[in-house]
C-alpha cells in the first residue's frame, strides 16, 4: 500500500460557492488564500468582481503547480479537452501526451521538467494523482457495488428535485451497506500517512472520522441537485458524468473570464502565518483558510488569528473549515473575533461538499 505521491489533493474538497458566500467578495477587496488544489481561487476569481485581487498561498510546491496546470490548461483549451486532459472527463494517454505538448510551451520550464518526471498524469489525469485520490479510488468500485452497482447509482442522477433524491436515496440504495466500508477506509491505522499526511490528523484524537464521513454521505447525494454537483460525481464514477457540472472556471463563460482576468491570480510558495507576519498592515481583508485549523497546533492556529486581526484591512471576513478541529480563537481575540456558527450551519446546508464544518468569521474593528 505505500507508494510516493506527487501531492495530497488532486482536487479541492471544498465547494467554492461556501467561499463566495462567505466573504462577500466585494469592488476592491483582496483575498488570501490557500491553494490546495486550485478549484477554489479559480472558481473564487471566475465569480468575482474583476478588480479583486487573490493571492495564493501553498508551503507545498507541488500544489501550486498543480494549480497552474489547471489555470494554464483552462487558458490553452476549450472545455472539453481541458476537462478530458487533467482527468474531469475520460481520455487515454495519447491523447493527454498531445494535449501535453501544446501547453509545455506555456509553463514555466521547471514545471515542465516537474510534470515529466510523472508519466501517469497521462494515463488517468493529473486529478486522480493526489495521495487521497489514490486511497479513495481503491475503496471506490466495493463503494459502488455495496451501493447497488453503477446502474442503480445512475438512477440518483435522473431525479428531478431534491426531494425525489432523497426518497430514490433512501428507498433504492444500499446506503447500510458502506457503514463498515467508511469505518475502514477512514480507520486511523489505514488513513494516516495513506490517504492523508500524518500532519492532517493531529487533532484526531480518538474520533472515527469513518462514521462522521458515514453520517455526511447522504447530505452529500441529497442536500443539492445531484446533476449539477460535480464532485459527487468525480467520487462515485471516477469522472464528471455531465459537462455542464464541471468546475466553472473550465465551461465558456468562466474561460473568457480566465482569460481576460487571470493576471488577478498570484501563486505564492509560502505558509499562511509567514505570509502575513511579512506583508504591510492592511493588505488583506478576505480569509479563505480552507481546514488548515486541523493541521496546526492551537498555538500556531491563534497566531494565524493574531495576525489576522493586526494585519487585515477593512470589512474583514473570513471561513474556517475544519473536521477535527476548528483552531483555538485566543480569550484576548474573541470581542475582535466574531464568529457565526448558525451561519456556517446554513452554509453547509447549501454546500456540495458536506464533509467539513463551516465557521464564517469577521474582524470587529
Amino acid at each position: 500500500m505505500k507508494r510516493k505521491y506527487i501531492y495530497d489533493f488532486g482536487v479541492s474538497q471544498d465547494d467554492p460557492r461556501s467561499e463566495l458566500r462567505a466573504l462577500e467578495l466585494k469592488s476592491g477587496d483582496r483575498v488570501l488564500c490557500i491553494a490546495s488544489a486550485g478549484e477554489v481561487p479559480l472558481e473564487m476569481l471566475v465569480n468575482s468582481d474583476r478588480s479583486i485581487i487573490i493571492d495564493v498561498v501553498d508551503i507545498a510546491s507541488s500544489q501550486l503547480m498543480l494549480s497552474n496546470l489547471k489555470l494554464k490548461t483552462a487558458l490553452t483549451f476549450e472545455t472539453e479537452e481541458a476537462a478530458r486532459f487533467l482527468g474531469y472527463l475520460p481520455s487515454n494517454a495519447q491523447a493527454r501526451k498531445m494535449s501535453f505538448q501544446k501547453l509545455r510551451a506555456d509553463l514555466p520550464e521547471q514545471e515542465v521538467h516537474f510534470w515529466k518526471r510523472y508519466p501517469k498524469i497521462f494515463e488517468n489525469g493529473p486529478i486522480h494523482l493526489g495521495r487521497y485520490e489514490t486511497y479513495i479510488g481503491r475503496f471506490a468500485p466495493l463503494g459502488r457495488l455495496l451501493l447497488g452497482g453503477k446502474r442503480k447509482i445512475r438512477g440518483l442522477f435522473e431525479c428531478e428535485n431534491i426531494q425525489e433524491q432523497k426518497t430514490y436515496f433512501d428507498n433504492k440504495l444500499r446506503s447500510g451497506l458502506l457503514k463498515n466500508l467508511f469505518k475502514l477506509m477512514f480507520h486511523r491505522r489505514f488513513y494516516k500517512n495513506q490517504g492523508i499526511a500524518q500532519q492532517g490528523l493531529i487533532h484526531m484524537g480518538k474520533q472515527n472520522i469513518g462514521i462522521t464521513f458515514y453520517n455526511k454521505f447522504r447530505d452529500f447525494c441529497t442536500n443539492t441537485p445531484v446533476r449539477e454537483n460535480w464532485m459527487l460525481q468525480f467520487v462515485l464514477f471516477n469522472y464528471v458524468l455531465f459537462e455542464d457540472a464541471l468546475p466553472s472556471y473550465l465551461l465558456p463563460d468562466g474561460r473568457k473570464r480566465l482569460i481576460d482576468e487571470h493576471r488577478r491570480l498570484n501563486f505564492i510558495e509560502q505558509s499562511y502565518n509567514d505570509i502575513l507576519k511579512n506583508v504591510e498592515p492592511g493588505k488583506y481583508n478576505k480569509f479563505a483558510l480552507s481546514n488548515v485549523s486541523d493541521w496546526l497546533t492551537e498555538e500556531d492556529f491563534a497566531e494565524l488569528m493574531y495576525l489576522i486581526v493586526n494585519k487585515s484591512g477593512k470589512n474583514v471576513r473570513g471561513l474556517i473549515r475544519y473536521i477535527h478541529s476548528s483552531g483555538y480563537i485566543p480569550e484576548e481575540l474573541q470581542d475582535a473575533v466574531e464568529v457565526n456558527t448558525e451561519w456556517g450551519e446554513e452554509l453547509l446546508k447549501q454546500d456540495r461538499f458536506p464533509f467539513y464544518n463551516l465557521i464564517p468569521f469577521q474582524i470587529n474593528a
